[in-house]
C-alpha cells in the first residue's frame, strides 16, 4: 500500500467512525475530511468544486424542492382522507403502507413519511390501537418505496451519477423498478401481515388529551386582591426560578392562552400553570396564590383559543433544536412557542422541562399561534403528529403542480433530458407560477444533506484517484478466491446493507460504488449488477433507529427501543436479500 493510499484510508476511516458515533454533524465531518484530503495533497482542489456541482447533488436539491411543492399543493390530501375512512386492522395496515410506498417512489421518501405520519397517528387513536404497531412498518415501507424509481431516494441518484461518470450513461427513471417493485411488494406484504405483530406493545407518543387530563401537572391558581404579584408581569414571575410554566390566564369573562412575557398579573386573575407537586408546593409557599383547581381538573380547551393551538411535533434528525434546550433557545419569548411537555421513546420527561436538551425523535407538546405553526415547523425542522384540520387545497394550484411534476417525470422517463436539469427547470417553474415562494423553496432543501453529498463525493474521488478503491477491490477478490461471481454480488449487497445501518446511506454509496465498479471490472463482469446491489443495500437500512432519518422520526412517537428495530428489521433484511439478489441477477445479468 502506498503512503498516499494509507493517508486516504485513514481520513476516510476516521470520517466514517465519526459518522457512526453521531457526536459531530455529518456535514461538518464531511467538509473537514474533504479539506484534510485537499491539503494533504490527495484531492485536487478542482475536484472539490466538481464534487459539489455534481449532477447528483443538483438532482437531489431539485427533487427536494419539487417534492415539497407536491406536498404543499395538497396532492396527498385525498389519499390521506381515504385512509382515515378505512376499516379493519389488516385493511388499514395494507392501505397506509401501500400508499406511503407509492408516494416514496415519486417523491423523497422522508417527505412521504412526513405526510402520512400524522395520518397514522390519527388512525391509531381513532381505532384505539397503539401507534407503535403502525409507525415502524410505515417508516420501513417508505424506505422500500424509495427503491422503485430513480427519484425515490438519494442513493439511487448517486449510483446513477456514478454510472454516468464511469460508463457514459446514467440510469433511466424506471431502471430501478424491476428489482425495486419486487422487493417493495414482498416487503409490503410482510410488514402488513407479520411485521407489525413482531413488535412488543409500546405506549408510544404523548396523547394530548391524556396529557392535559393529568391534574398532577396542571393547576389553577387565583391571584387574591392586594397580592404581592399584582402589577408584575409574567417575565417577573419567571424570575422566581421555579419549574413552573404559566400557560394561560382567566380574567373575568376572558381567557388568554400562552400569554406574552409583558402581560401584567392583576387581582382576581386565575393562572393556569404547569408544575409538578414539589414545584407547585414551593410556589404556593413563596407566594400568596390560592389553588382553586376544580374537582374535574383542567380541560383541553383551556389550552387553546381560535388563534392559539395545541400541537404535537416530532424533532427530525437534523433539527437545529438538537442539543439545545427551551430555556437556552428562549423558545417562548423569541419564537412564541410555549413548551408544555416532552416525550422520549414513549416516556414523559419529568425533570425541569425548560432545561432538557432535545434529541432527534423527541415528541414535543407545544402551544403556538395557528398562523405561525407552519413557519415554526420549517424553522425548527420538525414534523407534525396531530390530526388538526388542514385548509382545503387550491384546485388550480394543485393542477399546475401536478402538470409540472408529471411533465418532468415524463421527460426523464423518456430519456429526453437528464434528471437534474429537468427537475431544476420544474422547480423554477413552480416558483414562477407561485406554487412555491422563494422562502419555501429554500426551506425545502435539506442543506446539511447537500453538503454531505458533495463532501462524500469528494471522498469517493480521493479513494479512486489514490488507487485505494482498486486496492480494496483486489483484497476482496483475493479473499473470495474461488467464489462464484453471484456470491460476491450477494456479499456486496450484505456489506452495503450493514454499513448503511450505522452510516448515512449517501456516504455508504459513495464509499461502496467505486469498490463495486472496480470489482466488476477486475472480474470481467457487468458493473450494473454490482452497482444495483449497492443501490438496494444502501436503501435497506432497517436494523437501527439511526440508519435513516425515517427510522429516527418514528422512534419517539412509537416509543420504540433499539432492539425493536431488530425484531422487524432483521427478518425484513433477510427477505430483501433473498428477493433482491435473484432479481438483480435476472434483470442485470453478470
Amino acid at each position: 500500500m502506498e503512503l498516499g493510499q494509507g493517508f486516504v484510508f485513514a481520513v476516510v476511516g476516521i470520517a466514517f467512525a465519526l459518522f457512526m458515533s453521531g457526536r459531530v454533524r455529518y456535514d461538518v465531518v464531511g467538509l473537514v475530511a474533504t479539506m484534510v484530503l485537499v491539503f494533504g495533497g490527495q484531492l485536487p482542489s478542482a475536484t472539490v468544486f466538481r464534487g459539489f456541482a455534481n449532477d447528483a447533488v443538483l438532482s437531489v436539491v431539485a427533487v427536494m424542492v419539487v417534492g415539497r411543492a407536491v406536498r404543499l399543493a395538497g396532492a396527498t390530501e385525498p389519499f390521506a382522507a381515504l385512509l382515515l375512512k378505512s376499516r379493519g386492522v389488516l385493511a388499514q395496515t395494507f392501505a397506509i403502507n401501500g400508499t406511503v410506498m407509492f408516494f416514496s417512489a415519486v417523491m423523497n421518501n422522508t417527505g412521504a413519511l412526513a405526510v402520512f405520519l400524522p395520518v397514522a397517528v390519527h388512525m391509531s387513536r381513532a381505532t384505539h390501537r397503539l401507534a407503535s404497531a403502525l409507525l415502524m412498518p410505515l417508516a420501513f415501507a417508505s424506505l422500500l418505496g424509495g427503491l422503485i424509481t430513480l427519484i425515490g431516494t438519494p442513493p439511487n441518484i448517486l449510483v446513477s451519477s456514478f454510472r454516468q461518470e464511469h460508463l457514459g450513461e446514467a440510469y433511466a427513471l424506471l431502471d430501478f423498478s424491476p428489482v425495486g417493485i419486487g422487493v417493495a411488494v414482498v416487503g409490503w406484504i410482510f410488514l402488513s401481515t407479520i411485521g407489525w405483530r413482531l413488535l412488543p406493545p409500546r405506549r408510544g407518543s404523548l396523547v394530548t388529551e391524556r396529557l392535559l387530563g393529568m391534574d398532577r401537572y396542571f393547576s389553577e391558581l387565583e391571584v387574591p386582591v392586594g397580592s404581592e404579584l399584582s402589577g408584575r408581569t409574567l417575565r417577573d414571575f419567571s424570575e422566581l426560578d421555579l419549574d413552573v410554566n404559566v400557560v394561560g390566564i382567566a380574567r373575568e369573562e376572558n381567557r388568554m392562552v400562552a400569554p406574552l412575557a409583558e402581560e401584567p398579573i392583576l387581582d382576581g386573575d386565575v393562572l393556569l400553570v404547569e408544575a409538578d407537586g414539589g414545584a407547585l408546593q414551593e410556589l404556593l409557599h413563596r407566594t400568596d396564590l390560592r389553588d382553586v383547581t376544580s374537582a374535574g381538573g383542567v380541560r383541553p380547551e383551556q389550552f387553546e383559543t381560535r388563534d392559539v393551538v395545541l400541537r404535537e411535533i416530532v424533532i427530525a434528525p437534523r433539527s437545529p433544536l438538537i442539543g439545545r434546550s427551551a430555556a437556552g433557545l428562549r423558545m417562548r419569548w423569541r419564537f412564541g412557542v410555549n413548551l408544555l411537555a416532552i416525550s422520549r421513546q414513549g416516556a414523559r420527561i419529568m425533570r425541569r422541562i425548560p432545561d432538557v436538551r432535545f434529541r432527534a425523535g423527541d415528541v414535543l407538546v407545544i402551544q403556538v399561534r395557528q398562523e405561525a405553526f407552519s413557519d415554526i415547523l420549517h424553522q425548527f425542522k420538525c414534523y407534525r403528529l396531530g390530526d388538526e384540520d388542514h385548509p382545503t387545497p387550491s384546485i388550480s394550484r394543485l393542477l399546475v403542480t401536478l402538470f409540472i411534476f408529471g411533465s418532468a417525470v415524463t421527460l426523464v422517463a423518456l430519456g429526453l433530458f437528464p434528471l437534474g436539469i429537468t427537475f431544476l427547470a420544474a422547480a423554477l417553474l413552480l416558483v414562477l407560477t407561485s406554487v412555491l415562494n422563494t422562502r419555501q423553496a429554500i426551506h425545502a432543501v435539506d442543506w446539511p444533506v447537500v453538503i454531505l453529498l458533495g463532501s462524500t463525493i469528494c471522498m469517493g474521488a480521493a479513494l479512486e484517484h489514490s488507487g485505494g478503491a482498486e486496492t480494496l477491490a483486489r483484497s476482496v477478490i483475493a479473499g473470495t478466491q474461488g467464489w462464484p461471481a453471484w456470491s460476491i454480488v450477494g456479499a456486496l449487497l450484505v456489506v452495503t446493507m450493514l454499513l448503511s445501518n450505522v452510516v448515512n446511506n449517501a456516504a455508504t454509496v459513495v464509499m461502496m460504488a467505486p469498490i463495486a465498479y472496480t470489482l466488476a471490472v477486475d472480474l470481467g463482469r457487468s458493473p450494473d449488477t454490482f452497482l444495483m446491489a449497492v443501490s438496494v443495500g444502501a436503501s435497506s437500512c432497517f436494523l437501527t433507529p439511526i440508519g435513516h432519518q425515517c427510522n429516527t422520526l418514528v422512534l419517539g412517537p412509537g416509543g420504540y427501543r433499539f432492539t425493536d428495530y431488530l425484531r422487524v428489521g432483521a427478518p425484513l433484511s433477510v427477505l430483501v436479500i433473498l428477493v433482491a439478489l435473484p432479481l438483480i441477477l435476472h434483470f442485470w445479468p453478470l
